[in-house]
């Protein structure tokens, strides 16, 4: 979101008394530019929640997540947390919070930022040198995946659910992009690339061409 539609749904919420649930994903994972302020450093209202998980960031197995609250909804927050069910284990939390403070977590930042964005210029490229007649694949400044539109040679019949379908069976994940629209969907395909080594970028791409051809 540009900075000012930000700054207007701050207006709206600080108006309409509503709450904002900012999920940052990626956001730590920009490759171009300086990093955009999330909405919760732009509030000076109050209204924003900002959620996140060390999921991505580090590994699934930690089965931490946290909340940054405004302060009026800490308490009833805490007690409804106390409601649901255990909390994470304390050693887990310990560990992860001497990790930030010890200043790995900044490093391991800067090493996957590299890594990331060299394997976002390798699919990328690979996609221009082999697929280039079935997708259109750009790069984006930031985040773990990538938009791929359909090429020439992708056929209007084509559904992108359908392609997603035929490249699941070829070995390669990819979300149809008609998943996210509310109203008329337009057609594309998610390609994730943060968990796929640089050397096996390429001959996936190939493969996804084929299927892709295969399917038109």
């Amino acid at each position: 979101m540009s900075l000012e539609n930000r700054l207007d749904l701050l207006a709206w919420a600080d108006a309409a008394s509503g709450w904002i649930v900012e999920d940052d994903y990626d956001g730590a994972y920009r490759y171009a530019g300086r990093p955009l302020a999330p909405l919760r450093a732009l509030d000076r209202g109050g209204r924003v929640i900002y959620v996140g998980s060390f999921s991505k960031l580090l590994l699934p197995a930690l089965g931490l997540s946290y909340l940054v609250l405004p302060r009026g909804l800490v308490a009833p927050v805490n007690q409804a947390l106390a409601e649901t069910g255990p909390a994470p284990p304390g050693i887990g939390q310990w560990a992860l919070a001497r990790f930030i403070e010890d200043g790995h977590l900044a490093g391991h930042l800067r090493r996957t930022r590299r890594l990331y964005a060299l394997r976002q210029d390798a699919l990328v490229e690979a996609a221009r040198r082999h697929a280039a007649d079935v997708i259109a694949v750009a790069p984006m400044e930031g985040g773990m995946h990538l938009i791929a539109r359909p090429g020439p040679a992708w056929t209007p019949s084509l559904a992108d659910h359908a392609a997603a379908a035929a490249l699941g069976r070829a070995g390669i994940s990819a979300v149809a992009l008609s998943a996210y629209h509310a109203g008329a969907p337009e057609p594309g395909l998610l390609l994730g690339y943060a968990a796929v080594p640089e050397r096996a970028i390429e001959p996936a791409v190939r493969r996804m061409a084929e299927a892709l051809r295969l399917a038109s």
